[in-house]
């Protein structure tokens, strides 16, 4: 097993219990943060390319073991958000390094109003109209400022244990 691989394992399974143990019970303004989601997409902008997919949907897949909602939903966002972060990652948009230190947690901002639209648009593909209960604006405005003031940090430290560096075209 590689080393990169172990240490998303590692990583993944922590973020996962503290999504499950810890997020889950702390709402701000009646919403729930999901790191389950900001995870994949800052593996894609440092260009973990198939890694942040998979991880993006094993990360959603145990999240939703646990979950009330359709299984397999944060999954299709989590590894939809990786997908999109990929692409950003290979143009080097978001770069850790070269762009902007407001780029990442800009992208980050839009991940955050971006996956709430495609969880209830998932959940509304598979007749669970459940998921419109509470605030869909929100739920957005709240995961994308979290998201924004969490990606750098989030970006440099697991850059920092994993060695992954954003392609350079």
């Amino acid at each position: 097993m590689s080393r990169l691989l172990a240490v998303l394992v590692v990583i993944t399974g922590l973020l996962v219990a503290v999504q499950l143990d810890v997020l889950s019970h702390v709402r701000i303004f009646g919403v729930v943060v999901m790191v389950v989601w900001l995870w994949p997409f800052c593996l894609g902008l440092l260009g973990a390319g198939p890694a942040a997919l998979i991880t993006g949907a094993v990360a959603g897949l145990c999240f939703d073991a646990h979950a009330a909602t359709a299984f397999g939903l944060n999954a299709a966002v989590g590894a939809a958000l990786a997908a999109i972060a990929v692409r950003l990652g290979r143009n080097s948009v978001g770069d850790v390094d070269g762009a902007a230190w407001w780029t990442a947690p800009a992208l980050a901002a839009a991940a955050g109003l971006l996956a709430p639209l495609l969880f209830v648009g998932a959940g509304a593909f598979t007749l669970d109209f459940s998921l419109w209960r509470g605030s869909l604006l929100t739920t957005m405005a709240v995961n994308a400022v979290v998201f924004a003031v969490v990606a750098r940090p989030l970006l440099i430290g697991t850059r920092v244990i994993t060695g992954l560096a954003p392609s350079r075209r």
